[in-house]
């Protein structure tokens, strides 16, 4: 009788043990398996900045580390403001709110990670975007030199709630390029979680 209960003991430890290893494994590949961006993490560490902008305009704000305004060129007066309902808890919410544009347009991008696009690649860019009243912004792989034109470009549309976006592109060459996002026009937008992978 007691080596019955002795055997029935080991065997429960036996099954609980495989089924730790088993979860383990599964946990480790579910942790490989998780997305890195090529381009610095859209986090919640960041800095604060005021910039003067062309013809006594300023943009100002505070944006996630490794990223910057590129706006010091236009008649653009902007304020960028982290929200605190980002739709992932890992990544950073942006309010961009452009007051005036008298000239240019308002860009955001990042001078770290990924520049060298690489020919057959298929680059996947993914977050989140938010505008109640309406305002668009794009998303492109832009060119780092003059005329800086956009490679590929696609317009997000946001509505009330916070919206996902997947834009896709694959270069036929290599490319030199930034990713940028870019508003035209006066209004408020919001952003959150921006990140990029590489696909074979």
């Amino acid at each position: 009788m007691v080596s019955l209960r002795l055997s029935s003991s080991r065997r429960s430890i036996t099954s609980i043990l495989a089924a730790v290893a088993l979860l383990s494994a599964i946990g480790l590949s579910a942790m490989a398996d998780v997305p890195k961006s090529v381009l610095p993490a859209f986090g919640n560490d960041g800095v604060e900045f005021s910039v003067k902008a062309k013809d006594g305009h300023t943009v100002q704000g505070w944006l996630p580390k490794d990223w910057i305004d590129n706006s010091d060129w236009a008649a653009v007066n902007a304020t960028y403001t982290k929200l605190t309902d980002s739709p992932d808890k890992d990544a950073a919410a942006v309010r961009i709110k452009i007051e005036k544009v008298d000239e240019g347009q308002l860009q955001m991008t990042t001078y770290q990670g990924l520049q060298k696009f690489k020919k057959g690649v298929k680059y996947v860019v993914t977050g989140w975007v938010r505008s109640s009243n309406g305002t668009s912004i794009t998303v492109g792989a832009r060119q780092k030199m003059e005329p800086y034109e956009f490679y590929f470009e696609k317009e997000l549309a946001g509505g009330a709630s916070w919206k996902p976006f997947e834009f896709t592109f694959t270069p036929a060459m290599e490319l030199d390029a930034f990713l940028m996002f870019v508003v035209k026009d006066a209004g408020t937008v919001d952003l959150a979680g921006v990140a990029v992978e590489e696909k074979p």
